[in-house]
């Protein structure tokens, strides 16, 4: 007769452990898989991590384009690269300003979404103030297809100065190279999702960072509230628009003619070319900053010029180039690369 088994003895094999690991690894794919479908599902506007480059204007809170994420808990990471150049003098009244520089940044912005309805981002750069490389190239290419080259090559500077004055007794002297920290912006937004697109309730607060000049960080803490609509369906055309007000606390940055309130909106539009590659085109508008004569410290507007592709792993590359959009209001032309993961 045959041993009599335990009643509560576990007689069951247990799997082998290839059979587990096959297992988990299939689970593993589907919950990817899951994720991945997610996020292809969600394919935001465009936005481009740019905003006006002029000094007067970016050493203050003016918000960056609109963060983006997939819900659900997600992490997106985005690193650019930007050179900026202008070379311009004003002379209006009282005021004086020379401005013969280029500007060099590297940001990372780190964007979270939390859940299906919140996400947030901070960004931050390390720029450099000094003379670059590109005066020659752009001087060059507007003698090649017959632009003016205004004043480039006029005003007899060194090429790394920037001169503010006025009878107010506002002054800025810029004349040396200089290295330094940009202003934290931190973004906090809500979203509404709806058929094919959402809505953002938005809040951008700006912290100081820097010592280095007051045309890197003018020291104010200010607070931007805006509301964006942008496409989150997957098709070829994508867009989204912006517009908001910046709250501005004063600061060491030309402090008795800045405003305390500035207003600004942005758009942008793009094609996908391929499933891998698109185009777009974004406009940033911004009020005036400055109660000032010199178009430079007043409303100005870019017009940012991009194309991207997309692996196969997720992270894309997109390259392209800025101009001001009216002439002599901001920076002269900015080229920049991300890569975003």
């Amino acid at each position: 007769m045959p041993p009599r088994r335990s009643p509560d003895r576990d007689t069951r094999r247990p799997a082998p452990a290839g059979r587990r690991a096959s297992g988990a690894a299939i689970a593993l794919a589907l919950c990817c898989a899951s994720s991945a479908a997610v996020a292809a599902d969600y394919a935001p506007a465009p936005w481009q991590l740019h905003r006006d480059a002029n000094p007067f204007v970016a050493a203050g809170g003016l918000p960056f384009a609109p963060p983006t994420a997939p819900p659900g808990d997600r992490w997106k990471v985005e690193a650019t690269l930007a050179a900026s150049n202008t070379e311009i003098a004003f002379a209006h009244g009282d005021e004086r300003l020379l401005y013969d520089m280029e500007i060099h940044e590297a940001r990372i912005a780190v964007s979270r979404s939390i859940g299906e309805r919140w996400i947030v981002r901070a960004t931050v750069a390390g720029t450099r103030f000094g003379s670059g490389f590109l005066d020659s190239f752009i001087e060059d290419f507007h003698r090649t297809f017959g632009f003016t080259n205004g004043d480039r090559g006029r005003l007899g500077t060194d090429g790394h100065t920037i001169a503010y004055s006025d009878a107010r007794g506002d002054r800025i002297a810029l004349a040396r190279p200089r290295n330094g920290i940009a202003p934290l912006m931190l973004d906090l937004a809500w979203r509404a999702p709806a058929d094919g697109h959402e809505w953002l309730y938005a809040a951008t607060l700006k912290l100081p960072a820097s010592h280095a000049t007051p045309l890197l960080d003018d020291r104010s803490t200010d607070l931007s509230l805006w509301t964006a609509v942008q496409s989150t369906a997957a098709t070829r055309l994508r867009w989204g628009a912006r517009a908001g007000l910046m709250l501005r606390s004063g600061g060491d940055l030309l402090p008795r003619r800045a405003n305390d309130l500035v207003a600004f909106a942005d758009a942008t539009l793009g094609w996908r070319l391929t499933p891998r590659w698109d185009v777009a085109a974004q406009y940033q508008w911004h009020g005036a900053p400055y109660d000032s004569a010199i178009p430079l410290l007043r409303e100005a507007g870019s017009l940012v010029l991009s194309t991207a592709w997309q692996s196969r792993a997720g992270w894309t590359v997109r390259a392209g180039l800025v101009e001001d959009v009216p002439p002599r209001h901001t920076q002269d032309v900015t080229f920049f690369v991300g890569l975003s993961i």
